[in-house]
């Protein structure tokens, strides 16, 4: 079975089984769409307010809001980390609530073929350009990468890949309208740290938590799993990086 799903014929198992156990909740009146930033939970809240709400729902939130907001309304859609969704689910009545949990990018590789292709698309016509193809070696190098950053960085390893192919970089023929191997640039959001002799532990420290949480787009959970330390601790590094100026 292909499931539709935001413009696309999902061939992944991860959302395909997603959405048929949506299907089946449609009757319930608060939607929780749980999972990592950049997997497509904005997307989610969209595609569940025209399911669901025939696109009448006006009350979304989207994790710049406090769980008080919550107090009193008869149905909202909310999308927030997993960090988040307990004080989320605590507001409402546990009958009428659904938690969508999104998959990664990683879980859902059988899908990287067709998004691919259509931003690839989308580019092509945003530059006033003849459609650019992926040739099946690129697919094969994206799919045989892990993806931690989510759909953000697929759309910017797309972008770079584009731009590099368009200009003629390591592409004899340069009217040559594919996509190949050697444009696309993976670990774009990777950067070296450079120390020196001489910096304080604590200097190296607060480098390397603040390069971890941009390169977690800024989620906490993420950011405590690779430094190998607890949100609470990340939390309080946080703190007090925010009271010495750092952030």
């Amino acid at each position: 079975m292909i499931c539709q799903y935001a413009s696309f014929e999902n061939q992944s198992s991860a959302m395909k089984n997603l959405l048929a156990m949506l299907a089946q909740n449609r009757d319930k009146k608060f939607f929780i769409v749980v999972g990592e930033i950049g997997s497509g939970r904005s997307t989610m809240l969209n595609y569940i307010n025209k399911l669901v709400f025939s696109n009448q729902q006006r009350n979304i939130f989207d994790d710049n809001f406090h769980p008080d907001m919550l107090s009193g309304l008869s149905s909202a859609l909310v999308a927030t980390t997993r960090e988040g969704a307990y004080d989320v689910i605590r507001h409402f009545d546990k009958n009428m609530t659904y938690v969508v949990d999104m998959p990664n990018l990683s879980d859902r590789k059988a899908d990287i073929p067709q998004f691919a292709a259509f931003f690839v698309d989308v580019l092509s016509l945003m530059n006033n350009k003849n459609k650019f193809k992926l040739t099946e070696k690129s697919i094969e190098k994206l799919l045989h990468y892990s993806w931690p950053g989510q759909f953000h960085e697929l759309e910017a390893v797309l972008e770079k890949a584009f731009y590099n192919a368009e200009s003629g970089t390591g592409q004899p023929d340069r009217n040559k309208l594919t996509i190949e191997p050697e444009h696309i640039e993976l670990n774009l959001q990777s950067k070296e740290l450079e120390f020196s002799i001489g910096q304080k532990l604590e200097e190296v420290e607060r480098k390397y938590i603040l390069q971890t949480l941009y390169f977690a787009h800024q989620n906490r959970t993420k950011a405590a799993e690779i430094l190998g330390i607890s949100i609470r601790t990340l939390r309080n590094k946080i703190n007090q990086y925010r009271e010495e100026g750092y952030l």
